[in-house]
């Protein structure tokens, strides 16, 4: 077997990873896989997992436990959910490629007595030939409202799954109520007619043209030094590929395969066992100029049941470390002046508008996204990054008109993000604020919950769904979401701290809420400005804050609720806020 063949599994054709991942994307569009979020996450798993050199690794336990839900005490001999829909799977496979996939060039199975999947071409004849018959496949069940969205389908699609994906989005995005998801729709009918003219508008929608972007920084994995693979169960190579897999989850950096690549930094270590448990040294350098960026020396207990959660652990922690928004690789990045500027430092300074949230960077940080839009009209990321941004313009916008306008352009950026991206967990991200910033929670969570499961590791990402459910009223699991988040981030912006005090508030937390305000440096965010009143411990530091509050907020002195609404969705909470602030001595 050929290294291609180990790569992709079992094939007699040599076919490119970008071909089997726009046949996977074609498979999960379908109305079958759509609707059914256990059969999509096992094939997109055990496809990625081969794609990925791991087929010996596509196990019942492994599909269980990484791909369904299951806990990790899950046994395969007591729970046979994994037979159950690998035979679910099967059929509908089948029934896809007898209906929509009847045209489709390249076919996926997973052949019976196995979990491996199979990518094969077929023939122009045999397209065309009569389809055999085969078993009528079982309905699928219903999934329950309340669990998580499907991972979304793998990027590198073909232009009929943007299309459709593109439209599937803007029919969502009707349920907002706004022009902005009729406007997408008009939009896209123009996409597909290739008539628009995308030099006018900063949201014109890019998907028509080549699909170029700004350079982000490029990633190579050496194979780590090991010093007892038998000890550890995993070689320096096995390593290195597990690393690589955790950071190309990230939408901010390219991690690249071969030493021969055009790397900007690469990553190298060992890893070792010990008495008291696995270690790993890692560091990063500079490739062109063998500068140290970063090392770090980890040491894990090892898992006695499960040795290979401390090698995964220890794969996450380093891949949050360097490729995180906040991480070292971005920071460094930022600061580099022997690379020209095509625009994705612009990327990262809207990364870091949220620890200042100033109108001076906002408004400096939102004319380079908009320009990045016009240089790079298909690039997702500007536009998940573009949304976040109105989104917090109409957020303290005082005129409706303008709050109501900056939605719209949010609620366009953020589907334009989804139809280009549809596996980007940021554009995911985006998605879910236009959600929560309309008053749709419940699909918020929904859309919170995919976008982790398209990357777990995004410290931004899991704080951005703990905010969401502490403004829906469940402070308790939102806290430990965000204090997670914080842990693994020592630069995380100080919005963290922000809901934090808000959890801390609804738990009647007095003392947490008041050192926790004592962090927070955000004198033009709203909620800050009242959360501040409400911490003070004296009157002296209350007025202080009120009067701070009426310079830079004069409608919250009359009306705070108008104000709070645009920034907390929910009036229960809204209500609760005023009151204590007022009972604080905020005088209208």
């Amino acid at each position: 077997m050929t290294e291609q063949d180990s790569r992709v599994g079992p094939t007699g054709a040599d076919i490119e990873p970008d071909e089997i991942r726009a046949a996977l994307a074609d498979i999960q569009a379908c109305a079958s896989f759509v609707a059914s979020r256990q059969l999509s996450a096992f094939l997109s798993y055990v496809v990625e997992k081969a794609l990925a050199g791991e087929a010996d690794r596509i196990k019942a336990y492994s599909i269980a436990t990484e791909a369904l839900g299951r806990p990790e005490t899950f046994d395969p001999a007591s729970d046979p959910i994994v037979r159950v829909e690998a035979g679910r799977l099967r059929k509908a496979l089948d029934a896809y490629y007898l209906a929509e996939g009847a045209d489709a060039q390249l076919r996926i199975t997973v052949p019976r007595g196995s979990y491996v999947p199979r990518f094969e071409r077929i023939a122009e004849d045999a397209r065309q030939a009569e389809p055999p018959e085969v078993a009528e496949a079982a309905p699928l069940e219903d999934e329950a409202l309340t669990a998580p969205p499907a991972p979304l389908p793998v990027a590198g699609q073909s232009w009929s799954f943007r299309l459709s994906a593109a439209l599937l989005v803007g029919a969502v995005l009707l349920a907002f109520g706004m022009s902005g998801g009729s406007r997408l729709l008009a939009d896209l009918g123009r996409a597909q007619a290739s008539i628009a003219d995308a030099a006018g508008d900063p949201l014109a929608v890019g998907a028509r043209l080549p699909a170029t972007k700004p350079q982000a920084p490029r990633i190579f994995v050496a194979p780590f030094a090991v010093t007892d693979e038998t000890s550890l169960g995993v070689s320096g190579s096995q390593f290195s590929v597990m690393l690589a897999t955790a950071m190309s989850r990230f939408d901010e950096v390219t991690v690249v395969t071969r030493m021969d690549g055009d790397a900007d930094y690469q990553v190298s270590g060992r890893l070792s066992s010990g008495v008291s448990g696995i270690s790993v040294s890692t560091m990063l350098t500079n490739r062109s100029t063998g500068r140290v960026i970063w090392s770090s020396q980890m040491t894990l207990p090892r898992n006695p049941i499960r040795p290979s959660a401390t090698i995964n652990e220890l794969t996450g922690a380093i891949a949050t470390a360097i490729a995180q928004p906040y991480g070292v690789v971005l920071s460094d990045r930022l600061t580099r002046s022997d690379l020209p500027d095509d625009g994705f430092p612009c990327v990262i300074r809207s990364f870091n508008f949220w620890q200042s949230y100033t109108p001076k960077s906002h408004a400096d940080v939102k004319a380079c996204l908009e320009e990045l839009t016009h240089r790079f009209p298909a690039y997702a990321l500007s536009y998940a990054q573009l949304s976040l941004l109105y989104l917090s313009e109409g957020a303290v916008a005082a005129d409706p008109k303008l709050h109501a306008d900056a939605i719209d352009r949010a609620v366009k950026a953020s589907a334009l993000a989804v139809q280009l991206a549809p596996t980007s967990a940021r554009a995911m991200q985006a998605l879910q604020f236009t959600y929560y910033s309309t008053g749709q929670i419940q699909r918020a969570i929904e859309a919170g919950n995919r976008a982790m499961l398209l990357n777990p590791l995004d410290t931004d990402i899991r704080a951005s769904q703990g905010q969401v459910l502490i403004v829906a009223g469940r402070y308790q699991l939102g806290q430990r979401l965000i204090e997670e988040a914080a842990s693994s981030n020592t630069a995380y912006p100080p919005w963290y701290d922000l809901y934090l005090a808000l959890a801390a508030f609804q738990g009647g937390k007095t003392e947490t809420l008041r050192k926790l305000m004592g962090r927070v440096d955000l004198p033009d965010h709203p909620l800050a400005a009242l959360l501040e009143i409400i911490a003070a411990s004296n009157s002296d530091a209350r007025d202080a804050a009120a009067a701070r509050m009426r310079a830079r907020y004069p409608a919250m002195a009359a009306d705070p609720a108008a104000v709070l609404n645009r920034v907390l969705p929910n009036p229960e909470l809204v209500d609760k806020l005023v009151a204590a602030a007022r009972q604080a001595g905020l005088q209208s």
